[in-house]
């Protein structure tokens, strides 16, 4: 009986992966840089919170590509994208009311569980 293996191809995946989630994350902080008071989200946060969303995106996604070549930097900036990952969650079921099956609500669940396979890594 033939089993299927595809083990031999977790380190691709897992750079696709790696590269993925950073390419994201470091566009979507670039993207909201600079902070502007009173648009985006700006509306939803204190200030304070919108500086360390747009922080965390981009050093998250700078720590993941840093990663490569020192390895804890990789999990800080995994946890960094897991924390707004929570934060986006939280605000688009609760506070914002969207329906839990919702894209606006799947897509920050699936990139958080995307980088805890990089918190979790040993």
């Amino acid at each position: 009986m033939n089993r299927l293996d595809f083990s031999h191809l977790r380190g691709a995946v897992l750079m696709g992966m790696r590269l993925l989630l950073a390419f994201i994350f470091i566009k979507a902080g670039m993207g909201k840089w600079p902070v502007v008071d009173g648009q985006g989200l700006t509306n939803a946060l204190p200030l304070f919170l919108v500086y360390l969303v747009v922080l965390f995106e981009f050093l998250g996604g700078v720590f993941m590509i840093l990663g490569l070549k020192f390895e804890e930097l990789t999990k800080i900036g995994a946890l960094m994208i897991a924390i707004v990952m929570v934060g986006a969650a939280y605000m688009h079921y609760f506070a914002w009311g969207d329906p839990f099956a919702s894209k606006d609500v799947l897509y920050p669940i699936s990139l958080l569980l995307i980088s805890l396979v990089f918190v979790t890594e040993e």
